[in-house]
């Protein structure tokens, strides 16, 4: 009897400004075996490495319309920029989760409160940006620093929102021990490793991955997302199975972290 193939969503993607890539974001899907993928747009311009993100939260609406049993809409919310109404008017929308990036202030300022209080009681999974960002032609203007977004600025966010799930995007690169231990600590919080073949992540050994993630179950708050143009998805995700594979993580554990744990954040 053949194994059922385990089930995959890309937890984060973001929609580029490049003619079909809806398109082509989704025949990839297909040919890799990706169910669904939690897409963004963050409307800032070009960035180095990636592409140009000048789409929008309208554009991914587009694209929500056009493939709406394939792509989960995740929300942008400028932290500094939008007011609180900022969540209802999105989740009225269709968007299922959110996405910050580029805040105006450290991520625990108190300011943002009302912001991740309508998020936890709409239940809404709200992805961080965390870690160093890569530039873009609009950081001077928007006054960009990657110390405001630092995983263990979001301890006292899983503090008061207990019932909001937080995902740490990138494991936090490069402070991936900060990360790991918010994990650990809270049981809201959950990282994703996402990063490009060429990245970080493939200059990590199995042994850091395992020297971080070091007790019960901690693998159980890893959830699998990719980050990258869709034509680098498949790399991405060869280079998560491989991992795991070094890893020894058993295949009930490799369930949750493709796919399992973010049906149950998106009450799927």
């Amino acid at each position: 009897m053949s194994q059922k193939p385990r089930r995959v969503i890309d937890i984060h993607h973001h929609i580029l400004n490049e003619p079909g890539y809806v398109d082509r974001l989704i025949e990839t899907m297909d040919r890799l075996g990706i169910e669904k993928v939690c897409l963004s747009g963050l409307g800032i311009g070009s960035a180095r490495w990636l592409g140009d993100l000048s789409p929008t939260n309208d554009d991914v609406l587009r694209a929500m319309d056009r493939y709406p049993d394939r792509i989960i809409g995740m929300g942008v919310v400028r932290l500094g920029q939008d007011d609180e109404g900022i969540v209802d008017r999105l989740h009225a929308a269709g968007f299922r989760g959110l996405k910050t990036t580029r805040p105006a202030k450290h991520y625990d300022d108190p300011a943002f409160d009302p912001i991740y209080e309508r998020a936890e009681q709409l239940k809404m999974p709200f992805l961080f940006h965390t870690g160093f960002i890569l530039p873009t032609v609009h950081d001077k203007r928007d006054d960009v620093s990657s110390d405001r977004m630092r995983p263990v600025l979001l301890d006292r966010v899983a503090r008061r929102y207990p019932e909001l799930p937080i995902i740490i995007a990138h494991l936090g690169m490069p402070w991936h021990a900060e990360a790991a231990e918010m994990a650990r600590f809270h049981p809201n919080v959950y990282v994703d490793f996402t990063g490009s073949a060429q990245g970080w992540r493939n200059r990590k050994s199995p042994s850091f991955f395992a020297d971080l993630f070091y007790w019960e179950n901690a693998f159980g708050k890893v959830v699998f997302g990719t980050d990258v143009h869709y034509s680098e998805m498949g790399d991405v995700l060869r280079d998560h199975e491989r991992l795991f594979m070094l890893l020894n993580l058993p295949e009930p554990v490799q369930e949750n972290i493709f796919g399992g744990t973010a049906a149950r954040l998106f009450n799927l």
